[in-house]
């Protein structure tokens, strides 16, 4: 993660993972979650914070669905419903509940029928947040398949010469599996930077890099920007689409953006924020079973072959080494497990009134 994004040392406070999945579940069960369900959203986001996907773990996300429960706005008893099916593909109605919640169980519907068809293909909608979307993507990784997750909502985004924004940050995610090394994940917005990045930097007291948001008239800045969000750290700036300005390929992020658009919410029956600002967010989830188009041992042969490449290229004399997506994340789990999950302190005062508040334990610090 950029510097910027990242807590500055003299902020961190490092707090027990396992003693955070309590609390995230306690927090969950608090607001009227089943305890099922609770577990489910405390593992999305614990897990996403030990890999080091600190835009949606518990810093930034946790407080806004606590509100949106205490506001009415999520249904914290939601009951998802198949809306239509086919041999390979699933609709399903997600009952306005939070999509965190709903994500695991929809991509294991599509393993389900990937097991039986090859290929499997879940579109949720009428849901809420989803958290990382790598999440739900690298859960069809760990059956031995091929698993791609996508979510839209929101309108958070410039389109390419517009001056009002139209689209949601609209991730985009793929996992795959590997043998000798961690495997692939990819997790990466359709805009330029995740809305919830903006949230870090303002916590953080940093500036965003020049092409991440937009000026009120829509024009990309250019320069360096500190930001102002809310105080609980809720509303943030348009953002530009991947690339910045047109320059810099722009359009290729606004085009993807509405690519994702159509699989998730054209494709389940609904429009998008843009059309309906009161509408929810929808989700896509693919799996590919490995073995319906090739030997599994085969498939894994070449990703490591290629991962291993990827590995020993040389790099610039500026840089430690070459990566891939996945790798970082792999290493970020196993030192957060042995050290702890650094949170900002701010989140750490959150955590502390809220527990008060509800009457629940206080996370373990380290």
């Amino acid at each position: 993660m950029l510097k910027q994004f990242q807590i500055p040392e003299r902020d961190v406070i490092r707090v027990d993972s396992n003693s955070l999945r309590k609390v995230v579940k306690d927090i969950f069960i608090n607001c009227g979650v089943p305890e099922l369900e609770s577990e489910i959203g405390s593992d999305v986001l614990v897990s996403t914070d030990l890999r080091g996907v600190d835009t949606h773990g518990v810093s930034n996300m946790l407080r806004i669905y606590v509100k949106d429960y205490q506001d009415g706005k999520l249904n914290p008893s939601s009951n998802m419903k198949i809306a239509k099916e086919s041999t390979s593909t699933i609709n399903i109605d997600g009952d306005n509940g939070l999509g965190i919640l709903q994500g695991p169980t929809a991509m294991e519907y599509a393993i389900k029928k990937a097991k039986e068809s090859g290929v499997g293909i879940v579109t949720l909608y009428n849901s809420g947040h989803i958290g990382a979307v790598g999440h739900h993507a690298r859960i069809a990784a760990d059956y031995k398949m091929v698993g791609i997750c996508l979510t839209a909502g929101g309108t958070l985004v410039l389109p390419t010469f517009a001056s009002e924004s139209r689209t949601g940050t609209n991730p985009i995610s793929l996992a795959a599996p590997s043998n000798k090394y961690p495997f692939f994940l990819f997790d990466a917005a359709t805009s330029s930077i995740a809305g919830n990045k903006v949230r870090l930097v303002a916590r953080n007291g940093t500036k965003l890099s020049a092409g991440s948001i937009g000026d009120k008239n829509g024009n990309p800045v250019m320069k360096p920007m500190s930001v102002d969000v809310s105080e609980d750290f809720i509303d943030i700036p348009n953002l530009l689409p991947l690339g910045g300005n047109r320059d810099q390929g722009s359009h290729k992020g606004y085009g993807l953006s509405l690519f994702v658009e159509i699989l998730c919410t054209i494709l389940s029956g609904n429009v998008p924020n843009m059309v309906d600002p009161n509408g929810n967010l929808c989700h896509f989830f693919a799996a590919f079973n490995i073995e319906s188009f090739t030997e599994y041992n085969i498939f894994i042969y070449n990703m490591d072959a290629m991962l291993e490449t990827l590995l020993n290229t040389p790099p610039t004399p500026e840089a430690d080494r070459v990566i891939y997506p996945g790798i970082m994340e792999y290493e970020n789990e196993q030192d957060r497990i042995e050290n702890g999950i650094p949170l900002h302190k701010e989140v750490v005062e959150w955590f502390s009134s809220t527990s008060k508040s509800m009457k629940i334990d206080f996370v373990k610090l380290l």
